[in-house]
């Protein structure tokens, strides 16, 4: 008799047991429009419970919608969950067993995940995605310094801090390398698909200090104190930079390539080195 009490106690302990561990995951689970999302979550991320669009919309502009999230565990605003360089939306779809979405460094080499270059294609994984996203969805730039945050390691800058040695001049408008393009121009390439020119907003990479135009020889003194040299050849393009609320310069020559002039950039190609294209402000 004791024994069948026991096992009667038993079973309804079990039972008891069982009901308290399902009851709070079926209330967590209720999903009241049907978007796939559970109700407690969607509050507790600002999305509207009772609104099924909002589970395709992506807030980060990750390239991962909003149910997408919720799914991999990412954050929901933030592009780059595990701040590698690689966005969300990039890790969970690109098939790469080399990244993974929540671990910066999946092979745990040192390297994070967004530049290490998967497919030995000499493009770094965070730069993948350059040549098709639109200019709505190019990458964050917290620190608002003109580089984007996957890129700030890279150059040794600071990331949250948009002027990492504190002189005055914003770090996307330094030449860290001093190779006369800025630190905002170093990852640019002929391939991306989104040309944002807000970043060369009020650029000022130095002034010139010397042309010859027999030799093409062209000095300019940068805005640090160091000194570029480059040719000028027949086949470099010189633009003046337009200045907002001023008309359009017009194009430029080399006779415009005066000492004292400023020079907003100076575009190399980076296979030949090659001075591709010179960026100077019209003499007032």
């Amino acid at each position: 008799m004791k024994r069948t009490q026991s096992l009667a106690i038993l079973a309804g302990s079990t039972l008891a047991v069982s009901l308290a561990l399902t009851a709070p995951v079926a209330a967590a689970g209720v999903v009241s429009d049907r978007d796939g999302i559970p109700n407690r979550w969607e509050r507790s991320h600002g999305m509207n419970a009772h609104k099924k669009s909002d589970a395709r919309a992506d807030f980060d502009r990750d390239g991962l919608l909003n149910v997408g999230e919720y799914r991999s565990g990412t954050r929901l605003r933030d592009e780059d969950t595990d701040n590698d360089g690689h966005d969300d939306g990039d890790e969970v779809k690109d098939g790469l067993a080399s990244t993974k979405v929540k671990d910066r460094d999946s092979d745990d080499d040192g390297r994070l995940d967004g530049d290490e270059d998967a497919d030995h294609d000499g493009v770094a994984n965070e730069d993948e995605d350059d040549a098709s996203e639109t200019c709505v969805r190019s990458d964050d730039d917290r620190d608002r310094d003109t580089v984007a945050d996957e890129d700030e390691n890279e150059l040794g800058l600071k990331l949250g801090d948009a002027d990492s040695d504190d002189d005055g001049l914003a770090d996307g408008s330094e030449d860290r390398d001093h190779d006369g393009e800025s630190n905002e121009d170093e990852d640019d390439h002929v391939g991306d698909a989104c040309d944002d020119s807000s970043e060369d907003a009020a650029d000022l990479m130095g002034t010139i200090t010397s042309y010859d135009a027999g030799t093409g020889a062209l000095v300019v003194t940068s805005v640090a104190g160091f000194t570029v040299s480059a040719t000028v050849t027949g086949a470099t393009q010189i633009d003046f930079e337009h200045v907002d609320g001023t008309a359009d310069p017009g194009d430029a020559t080399t006779a415009d390539l005066v000492p004292g002039t400023q020079v907003a950039e100076l575009e190399f190609d980076d296979e030949t080195g090659a001075l591709e294209e010179i960026e100077i402000y019209p003499v007032a």
